[in-house]
């Protein structure tokens, strides 16, 4: 898949580079979630949320993921919109149709719990069968997964919150449920504990992966 790009951007910080040029985005392997949100700062709307079209100070909003992490959801423009803190509350791990539905239930002035707490359940349902909960178009499966990866961690892997959580999908689930995003030169962008969780646990399945077309690490 093509992330979404400005027509020019530029990002330097504590060894971290992006630039873009001629509709590619150049970057460092570093901290990648970082700059697809100075991508997205500059890509869309800072003072109007998203979801409600209300107008807010740009530090009164914050940055949804519209498919949910905890679904899989991946931190680049495609996936982020500006959000006021209240949308951000409602919508807690919701798909976006299911938010569509539950606002207007709420502006009717109806209670919304019980219709969130079904599409949770729901949701639930659907990964105990597929694991992720993204457009399918963003994502393939797959076997063959030669890539490049930068280590810059210095804390234990087995002990960080990440790989804690990951298992804990892996285990309800039983898939992995986190893509790995990697550059179209196949650097690991993000998902490299999913990775990880895969070898150390001898899964032979195909994991999920998110190819950024126009994204290369230099």
């Amino acid at each position: 898949m093509k992330i979404q790009l400005p027509k020019s951007f530029e990002y330097h910080e504590k060894g971290i580079y992006a630039n873009v040029h001629d509709g590619i985005l150049e970057i460092t392997p570093t901290d990648f979630e970082k700059v697809m949100y100075q991508l997205t700062y500059q890509l869309k709307d800072r003072k109007r949320c998203y979801y409600c079209h209300r107008m807010f100070k740009s530090e009164d909003l914050t940055l949804d993921h519209v498919f949910p992490r905890d679904y899989g959801g991946v931190s680049i423009p495609n996936n982020l919109k500006p959000c006021c803190k209240n949308c951000n509350q409602l919508k807690r791990n919701l798909l976006p149709w299911q938010f569509k539905n539950v606002r207007k239930v709420s502006k009717r002035g109806e209670n919304v719990q019980q219709l969130i707490q079904y599409y949770q359940f729901d949701n639930w349902k659907k990964r105990e069968e597929r694991g992720i909960l993204i457009p399918e178009a963003w994502y393939e499966m797959r076997k063959d997964y030669a890539v490049f990866t930068l280590i810059t961690s210095e804390i234990p892997f087995k002990e960080s919150k990440k790989y804690q959580r990951i298992m804990e999908l892996y285990e309800t689930y039983g898939k992995i449920c986190k893509p790995i995003v990697i550059s179209q030169n196949r650097f690991v962008l993000d998902g490299f504990m999913s990775l990880l969780v895969a070898k150390n646990l001898g899964i032979k399945e195909p994991l999920p992966f998110v190819t950024l077309e126009n994204v290369i690490v230099i």
